[in-house]
């Protein structure tokens, strides 16, 4: 009896340890699941900085011809200082004793050679690189004069756009804020018109297939609630909480 007493216990033994085993093989999965949600929002991230740096590229080499082009006339003018290019257009010379002689046309200005200073600088010549952040005294100025909330449930849109947005690292932190301050469950396919609203292009394009991939990463942050709609659970809304007190 006592044997068999003994072999009861360490079958009851061995069913836990299964248990527990099994358990870690749906944790461990679950982790791969939300790794391979990771990767997918990184990869578009990756294809819109390389985009992003593309466009740098053809500027910097339009840059870098109209430097040459500068070069050249600089070089023409040192090399001829008794005639040098007017920088002005200048009339053609009135015929003086031969009325039928050719007029000797007037020299070439460098104002109707190179582009004018309106043209050097496109407005949208860069495009929209959301990657790229210039502050300005303006913007910083706008910063200074606006009130720090307490808390998440205060978060107002100026602080939003111009203090904390700034400074997240990634979009899933971008994603929080923006969650926090709608405060409401939205649909996937309408995050990027909030974004919008607010006047702020974040790291990655909001689209719906982004977002759902985010939820599915970050599930401990985001829920899917009734029709398919993403809120914040409640670690997100205390995420939302410290990133307000750690980027203020």
């Amino acid at each position: 009896m006592e044997d068999l007493e003994n072999l009861r216990n360490r079958l009851a033994q061995e069913e836990a340890t299964l248990a527990t085993t099994h358990e870690q093989i749906e944790a461990a999965q679950r982790q791969i699941e939300r790794l391979h949600g990771q990767i997918e929002a990184v990869q578009q991230q990756i294809t819109t900085t390389e985009g992003g740096i593309a466009d740098l590229q053809r500027h910097a080499e339009e840059i870098e011809k109209r430097i040459a082009l500068l070069r050249e006339y600089m070089a023409m003018v040192e090399s001829a200082p008794e005639s040098p290019v007017s920088l002005e257009p200048t009339p053609p010379a009135e015929p003086a004793a031969q009325p039928h002689a050719p007029a000797a046309p007037a020299a070439e200005s460098l104002g109707d050679v190179l582009p004018s200073l309106g043209e050097a600088e496109p407005a949208d010549e860069l495009g929209d690189l959301a990657f790229v952040e210039a502050p300005t005294s303006a913007s910083g100025a706008a910063s200074s004069a606006t009130e720090a909330p307490g808390s998440i449930d205060d978060l107002d849109e100026d602080y939003l756009t111009a203090e904390l947005l700034p400074r997240t690292q990634t979009f899933q932190e971008e994603l929080i804020l923006v969650m926090a301050y709608h405060r409401k469950a939205i649909a996937p396919k309408d995050v990027a018109r909030v974004f919008r609203r607010l006047d702020y292009a974040p790291k990655l394009s909001a689209t719906e297939k982004t977002i759902k991939a985010q939820v599915e990463a970050d599930h401990h942050f985001f829920e899917f609630a009734g029709e398919g709609r993403v809120a914040l659970t409640r670690e997100g809304r205390a995420e939302a909480q410290r990133l307000l007190e750690q980027l203020r």
